[in-house]
């Protein structure tokens, strides 16, 4: 009869012990190559920022995960999530104390046999105690598998923090470069307006003239000194928001404004496509998610570890003795063991809707995961399309920012030669001020796109 009983244990034993929940990863259906880019770099290079090859670039970055806030917030999150993993699997091994003590009592007489004498005892005592839980169903391992992947998922989360920290920084100071040269085209125009108004009043004074066009030469002015003036805010924009990046103090941000040097580059770097797969390997949002969704699974296993009963083992050793000189003698020692089952028979089914709820957690990270794995292609779609895009784009506003040039010049000399009114120049000056800010705009915005291709392929730090 006891063979069986022993026997049928085990069993029950082996069937609720340590088992993974299977997360249900989606499988989402990659496809089998993303669309190529002509003329692109053999590959990504590392750290990403290097395709631009600005040193500056290079330096402003390197000052900004130095400095940021957010770097720090995000690598005191990892410190944290390593110590919870830390506690986790300490929970997995025995806990060891130890105690000592004296104890001095006196008996009431009223509580002594008849004629017994009353007496004043001082005791003596060092034991130390092991306890230990028998983790047979799993829920110290699963709850340590869950602290790791959390731990994992933060990490990912800091790497994701430094790359968009890098992209920002980059984003940030191509707009400010823009800003500055279009500020510095505005200047140009309104300085060559104020020249053309100087000579325009004196030809009307004269008579050469009449007020019809000295008005229109005087309302181009001010359009262009509003210009010169929203760009000039634009740069102290863009400078300040840069400086707020790096994580500089704000007597930095006054004492040290930003004066870029040099234009945009004349065509941006055109990025490898790369594998369908190396994006769910590199970006560190999908890994993230990943492994936030292998924690939920974890949590499963610990709830419905808390199903079943609690096996505890407690051991006690040591000494004690009423006389100090004799608490380390071979009479004083003393020792017990006990082993401990609990098991609650009724709460209302608490724990069973604990099962549930960790399981619909696991759902909720199953849909996230799959979630951030669809906008991560379509982001990588979205900036391959733009890198096509935004290059023809640049391509046709500098033909006619040329042409237009060539057509001012040519204005020019038909106005001095008395061939056209000042008016037909005029317009050709301002279409020409206007293709000269939208192709800087035009640079500025597929220097950006390469940032956005670069991140959403997984960049590299």
């Amino acid at each position: 009869m006891r063979k069986p009983l022993l026997a049928a244990m085990f069993t029950m034993i082996a069937g609720c012990a340590l088992t993974r929940t299977d997360p249900g990863k989606p499988e989402l259906p990659l496809p089998e190559a993303l669309p190529a880019v002509a003329d692109a770099l053999p590959e990504l290079p590392a750290p990403w920022w290097r395709v631009f090859d600005d040193p500056a670039l290079d330096t402003l970055i390197g000052e900004a995960l130095e400095r940021n806030p957010d770097i720090e917030v995000a690598a005191a999150r990892v410190a944290e999530a390593r110590a919870i993993a830390r506690a986790a699997s300490a929970e997995r091994l025995p806990s060891l104390g130890l105690e000592a003590g004296v104890e001095r009592s006196r008996e009431s007489v009223l509580t002594l046999p008849f004629a017994a004498a009353r007496t004043t005892q001082t005791a003596y005592y060092l034991q130390g105690a092991v306890r230990y839980e028998l983790d047979l169903w799993g829920r110290y391992a699963h709850a340590s598998e869950a602290a790791r992947a959390r731990l994992l998922a933060s990490e990912f989360d800091q790497e994701a923090v430094r790359l968009s920290l890098s992209g920002e920084v980059a984003r940030g100071w191509y707009a400010l470069k823009a800003a500055t040269e279009q500020l510095a085209n505005a200047r140009e125009s309104l300085a060559n307006r104020e020249e053309s108004l100087r000579i325009e009043r004196i030809r009307e004074e004269g008579g050469e003239s009449d007020e019809f066009t000295l008005k229109r030469v005087q309302a181009e002015v001010a359009a262009t000194r509003t210009a010169e003036q929203q760009f000039e805010l634009e740069v102290a924009r863009r400078a300040n928001a840069l400086a707020v990046l790096l994580g500089r103090s704000p007597r930095e941000m006054v004492d040290g404004r930003f004066l870029p040097e040099g234009e945009l580059p004349e065509a941006a770097p055109q990025l490898p496509a790369g594998l369908p797969s190396s994006v769910l390997e590199l970006r560190p949002d999908i890994r993230a998610a990943e492994a936030n969704l292998d924690a939920a699974a974890a949590d499963v296993g610990v709830a419905r570890a808390d199903l079943f009963p609690r096996i505890s083992l407690t051991g006690l050793f040591g000494w004690a003795s009423l006389e100090l000189d004799d608490l380390f003698s071979a009479p004083a020692e003393t020792w017990s063991a006990a082993a401990a089952l609990a098991q609650p028979l009724f709460e209302g089914g608490r724990r069973r809707a604990g099962v549930d709820r960790t399981d619909a957690l696991r759902l909720q990270r199953r849909g996230e995961y799959a979630k951030t794995v669809q906008a991560a292609f379509g982001e990588v779609l979205d900036a391959l399309q733009g890198q096509r895009s935004l290059g023809s784009i640049e391509d046709s506003a500098a033909e006619r920012t040329s042409a237009l040039a060539r057509a001012t010049e040519l204005a020019e000399l038909r106005y001095r030669e008395g061939e056209i009114a000042y008016l037909e120049l005029l317009d050709v000056r301002r279409d020409l001020f206007q293709s000269e800010i939208d192709l800087v705009a035009a640079r500025r915005d597929a220097l950006a796109n390469t940032v956005d291709l670069a991140l959403a392929l997984g960049g590299r730090l």
